[in-house]
């Protein structure tokens, strides 16, 4: 698996490194941030929470593009009886992503995602170690362009193995 996350991060870099004036409409270099509720759903425990997240991205053209990304999952420790149980929580995931675009005609696109990364598993108890699950993703959403740098997007993305959706809105700035 690191491998293949390895040379993920090799091609998001051979994709920064393609030179602009070579770039068709659409493509270049951008950084988003975003903001949301992380809802878990798996069998150790169920929760929703503030997630946020930083993502940086080269867009190949205006379909196709690849991103680095991290989002937050948790923020809240669990209470002082929960020491004896030995549950993990989804506290953080950082991964990379093939992202697509549909225009729907003038501003809007649809937009979609596939991904993998790591989520940072968080002990509850002490006496137990926290520990990283390799996680896939996936995911959709829509774009608003207000001009060709600046726009928004609603999006929808599930970690499968770890089962957190994440549901949040967001800036891009598109270089």
């Amino acid at each position: 698996m690191r491998i293949m996350f390895s040379s993920a991060v090799v091609a998001l870099a051979a994709g920064f490194s393609l030179p602009a004036s070579a770039a068709p409409d659409g493509a270049g270099a951008y950084a988003a941030t975003t903001i949301g509720q992380a809802s878990s759903s798996n069998k150790q425990i169920e929760r929703d929470d503030l997630s946020f997240g930083l993502r940086a991205g080269y867009q190949f053209n205006t379909t196709v593009g690849v991103e680095v990304f991290s989002n937050t999952l948790s923020f809240i420790e669990m209470p002082f009886y929960a020491y004896n149980s030995h549950e993990y929580h989804p506290e953080e995931h950082y991964g990379v992503a093939v992202t697509g675009a549909v225009p729907l005609g003038g501003r809007f696109s649809l937009t979609g995602r596939v991904g993998i990364g790591r989520t940072k598993m968080h002990a509850v108890s002490a006496r137990d170690s926290n520990y990283n699950e390799t996680d896939p993703s996936i995911g959709a959403g829509v774009r608003f362009s207000f001009n060709q740098h600046i726009s928004i997007n609603a999006e929808a993305m599930r970690l499968t193995k770890t089962r957190v959706t994440v549901i949040s809105t967001g800036f891009r700035y598109q270089f």
